[in-house]
């Protein structure tokens, strides 16, 4: 459980958000574990599916993580996020530092990529970056919509999607000790039904532990 969940967490850091509706197709390998990794779009809401053993949605009452499996999920409300974030922020020392241009290129698929480096105080990494991906622009000038959601803190555990003159569509993460490496299949604006953003019924809720100097969720 603890590898899909810093997989979720490494896509979520480095997601965007777009006004119109977007589709989203990754292969993930983590720590090892290959898995294909969907994520919907709407908005100021997303969903990202890996494969059938996890989901999260995002959205601005909080985030959502549904255990398929164990058929549970386990919300997080805007203050838990808030205080999350503010010691995550506290525990990586501010900012994180701008990812670097290596002066490396690559091809990825069909796309011409350029190589950035990056290294914070908790995670590290490579992104392969291709700077004529369509629409990359309206992509990436969104993403401080996810910021809203998951808290500006999180910036500092890796770099943001306005950092880069293009697309990621590749990369490796070291974080925690575990690797995960990331390749974009496809990118698609195409519409998104509502109910991507409902979790399942007949999912027990498991309550979130609190978080030191907060009462329990409720």
């Amino acid at each position: 459980m603890k590898t899909y969940a810093l997989s979720c967490l490494s896509l979520l850091l480095t997601a965007t958000f777009a006004s119109a509706d977007w589709v989203m197709v990754q292969k993930v390998d983590t720590a090892g574990q290959p898995s294909e990794v969907t994520t919907k779009i709407k908005g100021e809401k997303a969903r990202v599916d890996m494969g059938d053993k996890m989901s999260v949605i995002v959205e601005a009452e909080g985030i959502i993580t549904i255990m398929h499996p164990q058929k549970m999920l386990m919300k997080m409300d805007p203050a838990t996020i808030k205080a999350a974030t503010e010691m995550a922020g506290k525990m990586t020392g501010g900012p994180a530092a701008k990812p670097v241009a290596t002066g490396q290129k690559e091809k990825v698929g069909e796309w011409d990529c350029e190589i950035y480096s990056w290294e914070g105080t908790m995670a590290k990494g490579r992104f392969w970056v291709a700077k004529d991906f369509p629409n990359y622009k309206e992509l990436s000038a969104a993403s401080d919509k996810l910021g809203k959601v998951v808290g500006g803190a999180m910036a500092s555990l890796s770099p943001q999607a306005s950092d880069f003159d293009g697309m990621v569509v590749k990369s490796e993460m070291s974080m925690m000790g575990k690797n995960v490496v990331s390749v974009l299949v496809s990118a698609k604006e195409q519409a998104v039904d509502d109910s991507a953003f409902v979790p399942p019924a007949g999912y027990s809720e498991m309550k979130m532990p609190a978080m030191p100097g907060m009462a329990p969720q409720k």
